[in-house]
């Protein structure tokens, strides 16, 4: 008997007809998405937390703002939100996906064939034959069958197992390039003292002037947000307590304006400078500038300068006092 080869063609027939751009593409298709899903919800979780828009309708950084102690005053620290908080974003760094299949295929043939015969003599029957006194009967009875039997049987069996197996491991992405550039710039913008209602910020808090050489403090005025105030007006007063020698001289803006002791400066960038001089020997003295933030329930901000004294050379000082 030939041996059948119709399983073994089968077989090849079902594993070629094995989808295997289904099997492999799906899972990677579906990776491919989840890792756009992870990319738009970090993009949603910046737009939704760490961005609002203003009046204008321009998108700000949203700033957490608190008050602490700081030097037995109220100081205000401003830090943009996205700084402190982490940003979702997850990658999907692997994909491993693992495909078995079994295919079983088998025949069996059986086939019988049987015959039979049967003779029977003695079938019913009567012959004479003979005459006188002699005579012959004779009796006959014959039977005669034939019989033939066939079989067969033909089976196929055919199984398929599939399995398939998809792991796939996601972790927190490093931070893109342009991301972490605009976090940093956010991290410089921290105010680690933005002032209960605003503040007056100067370079210098104590000065020398002399006749060889001035005192130069830049000076800018800043809102409880940490922003710059452009036209702000600043008033400056000079007070040197007891003393006599009242020869400091005050200077206003590049333009080197002269400002008398009690004085209004108009800050029209809200950042400006002041020049100091002495024309003579000065006394110690304290420079107080003062703000009066616009902001409703805000309260006067100010600052102090204080001037060290100085003594003209070979000039001669008044007696000091007795205590």
């Amino acid at each position: 008997m030939a041996v059948d080869s119709t399983p073994a063609t089968t077989v090849k027939n079902m594993l070629n007809g094995i989808d295997y751009s289904a099997l492999i593409g799906g899972p990677l298709k579906a990776a491919i998405e989840a890792q756009a899903m992870a990319a738009k919800s970090s993009w949603e979780f910046i737009q939704e937390v760490g961005l609002y828009k203003d009046k204008d309708d321009v998108k700000r950084a949203v700033n957490v703002e608190f008050m602490y102690q700081k030097d037995g005053t109220l100081a205000k620290l401003i830090v943009p939100i996205l700084t402190i908080v982490p940003i979702p974003m997850i990658v999907v760094d692997d994909v491993s996906i693992k495909f078995k299949a079994s295919l079983n295929a088998s025949a069996s043939e059986y086939s019988e064939n049987s015959s039979s015969q049967a003779l029977d003599i003695g079938g019913e029957g009567s012959l004479t034959f003979g005459k006188g006194p002699v005579s012959v009967d004779l009796k006959i009875k014959a039977n005669y069958s034939t019989k033939k039997d066939s079989k067969a049987t033909q089976e196929s069996k055919y199984s398929v197992e599939y399995t398939q197996d998809v792991e796939v491991h996601a972790k927190q992405a490093d931070m893109p390039a342009g991301l972490a550039t605009v976090l940093n710039i956010l991290s410089s913008s921290v105010t680690p003292n933005g002032g209960a209602y605003g503040m007056i910020e100067v370079d210098k808090t104590i000065i020398v002037p002399t006749l060889e050489a001035a005192e130069v403090v830049s000076i800018d005025v800043k809102n409880n947000e940490g922003l710059i105030v452009p036209g702000a007006k600043v008033t400056m007063a000079i007070n040197y307590g007891s003393g006599t020698n009242k020869n400091l001289k005050a200077y206003f803006g590049h333009l080197q304006v002269p400002m008398d002791d009690n004085a209004t400066l108009d800050l029209e960038d809200g950042i400006d400078t002041l020049t100091f001089k002495a024309n003579d020997s000065v006394d110690p003295a304290i420079i107080t500038l003062t703000y009066n933030p616009s902001t409703p329930g805000s309260k006067p901000i100010s600052t102090k300068i204080k001037v060290a004294k100085f003594t003209k050379p070979n000039s001669k000082q008044p007696p000091k006092p007795n205590p």
